[in-house]
């Protein structure tokens, strides 16, 4: 007998086993749930119709396609119109709860998040390029990762307006000075680049510079390529084995290697004392980190982790804000108004704060286009969501191990109780609405994004000087409505080509 005809023997095999292995779960499953679904009074939600109820590959069909088609989170909000604020698929046979409901949010989010983990969902995935670490991982690696980061992100260390103006300054630069058409998404991905990577690694990327540095390019090229692999794994699951790729293996080496560059700089300065005044007045990540743990593979972990969650969030914001005001002029000279007479230097963290306007335009730009547009949780141990079972949507729901809670922000944001008209671009709505659980673009309760202040900071502070430099804002894109780009971010598909107007 030959060798192909033993792997190819070797191969029926075992797909018969998984095959066989999986049906029997999900009989189980189904056995399980109706049992244990009675015993405590529960319901179970609305259940998406599908053809093959045991592996729901149709449903695993239709959720690929919409995301291929650019429709993805617009198609989730279309079933939570159809079936209500809380229901469930059941994609490759496994169990995915999805809800837009503020109770179930706050419930896994908040009253008992420890029962609600990332790491089944992420490690696996992730780990190759980011290791364990804050967004990663769960329980005690999660908490030792927060410690430690969360003392950088206090707002009197992110005020940092000095290091930020001068990112600034570079990007400012950059934009046409006579009205011709520019995408603003590519460079707010540079602006927030070059200041993301000098708050965490201490040295800026320099991709606004026109000498940026070759291993810059080499970083992000291959971050770039095993972020998206990572996304693939994501969706696969236990099924990543499926994913055979030589690049991304190289690609993830790469990352490290680079990145330990910066750690063993950062170790090198701490150790040797050689900051200069200025210099150690700053406060940078990795120099935070390196005075609490001097192992180079847990520091250069948690650094990649903080990268790989930040580096796009406040760009993907920054873009979805001008997407907004180019079609709104209106908006763009109420702005001018309220900042008129102020200069670069006043902009500090208190003073953005206190610009209501302002704030009204980041806050509703978030709400209709928040970057992280839905977020996962896994079931850890048994637990009953608090509503959105039965037929009317009102009974309680259990949930089991493994199963998989999906909280969709986009539609989240747009409940007409809470939004009058929500598809509607508003900013002055929140004069008068305070929400709380109905309004989630950094997340909430003990996983809630630790760099959600200096995220609405380097925003914040970006949106004025704009203003201040430009008198008007013209739309330039032919496509007026929203194209999702859904990555691990969702993004505006066709960026925003706008035209500014020097004042």
């Amino acid at each position: 007998m030959g060798i192909p005809t033993v792997l190819l023997r070797f191969s029926i095999l075992l797909f018969a086993k998984l095959f066989i292995t999986v049906l029997y779960r999900a009989i189980q499953n189904y056995r399980i749930l109706a049992r244990e679904t009675r015993l405590y009074g529960c319901a179970a939600p609305v259940t998406v119709p599908s053809w093959d109820q045991f592996f729901g590959l149709d449903t695993a069909y239709r959720n690929l396609r919409a995301m291929k088609e650019n429709r993805r989170m617009k198609d989730i909000y279309a079933q939570i119109q159809a079936y209500g604020h809380t229901f469930q698929s059941f994609p490759f046979g496994r169990r995915t709860i999805f809800t837009a409901d503020a109770r179930n949010v706050q419930f896994v989010y908040a009253t008992e998040h420890e029962k609600f983990g990332v790491g089944p969902i992420r490690e696996r995935a992730q780990s190759p390029l980011t290791g364990r670490g804050i967004i990663t991982s769960d329980g005690a690696v999660w908490g030792h990762a927060r410690d430690l980061i969360k003392p950088t992100f206090t707002r009197s260390q992110i005020a940092d307006r000095e290091s930020f103006d001068v990112h600034v300054e570079r990007f400012l630069e950059l934009l046409p000075q006579d009205g011709s058409t520019v995408d603003l998404q590519h460079l707010f991905d540079r602006l927030i680049l070059d200041a993301s990577s000098e708050f965490i690694f201490g040295e800026s990327f320099g991709s606004l510079l026109p000498d940026c540095p070759i291993d810059s390019k080499t970083f992000l090229e291959c971050f770039d390529y095993a972020q998206k692999v990572v996304g693939m794994r994501v969706q696969l699951g236990k099924m990543d084995f499926l994913i055979r790729d030589p690049k991304f293996r190289y690609s993830y080496q790469t990352v490290h290697n680079i990145a330990e560059k910066y750690v063993d700089r950062a170790m090198l300065r701490r150790l040797s004392g050689a900051l200069g005044e200025k210099e150690a007045k700053k406060h940078v990540l990795v120099h935070e980190l390196a005075d609490v743990t001097h192992c180079r593979k847990v520091l250069r972990e948690h650094l990649l982790n903080i990268f790989f969650a930040g580096r796009d969030t406040p760009a993907v914001a920054l873009t979805n804000v001008f997407f907004c005001l180019a079609r709104h002029p209106t908006v763009w000279r109420k702005l001018r108004e309220e900042v008129m007479g102020l200069q670069p230097e006043d902009l500090t963290f208190e003073k953005l704060k206190a610009l209501r306007y302002v704030q009204h335009v980041i806050n509703e730009a978030l709400r209709l286009y928040p970057p992280v547009a839905n977020n996962s949780r896994s079931c850890l141990e048994h637990s009953i969501l608090p509503t959105g079972g039965g037929a009317d949507g009102t009974s309680p729901i259990l949930v089991f191990p493994g199963d998989t809670i999906s909280i969709n922000f986009f539609a989240l944001h747009r409940n007409p109780a809470i939004y009058e008209n929500p598809e509607e671009f508003r900013p002055e709505r929140w004069e008068r609405i305070r929400p709380k659980w109905d309004y989630l673009p950094f997340g909430g309760g003990a996983r809630h994004c630790p760099a959600q202040q200096l995220a609405l900071f380097w925003v914040g502070s970006t949106l004025v000087r704009m203003v201040l430099r430009f008198k008007e804002i013209e739309n330039r894109d032919p496509v007026i409505e929203y194209v999702e780009n859904l990555k691990l971010n969702m993004e505006s598909l066709n960026g925003a080509k706008v035209g500014l107007t020097v004042a």
